[in-house]
């Protein structure tokens, strides 16, 4: 009975540095959203910036 005792300590233990690997993997998962979001922003108003600069060279020429 000792025995399953401690198996079953270990198996709590191994389960709890899984859980705490997930959350660390959602945090990430989360700044990296975040990340995504902030760079696609700014591809958006890069893209209008140099869409309006060719607009207004078109015009000058």
């Amino acid at each position: 009975m000792e025995e399953h005792d401690e198996l079953m300590l270990e198996i709590r233990d191994m389960l709890k540095v899984i859980s705490k690997g997930q959350e660390q993997i959602l945090e990430n998962l989360h700044q990296l959203k975040e990340e995504q979001k902030k760079l696609q922003e700014e591809i958006r108003i890069n893209n209008f910036v140099l869409n309006n600069i060719a607009l207004r060279n078109e015009m000058l020429n």
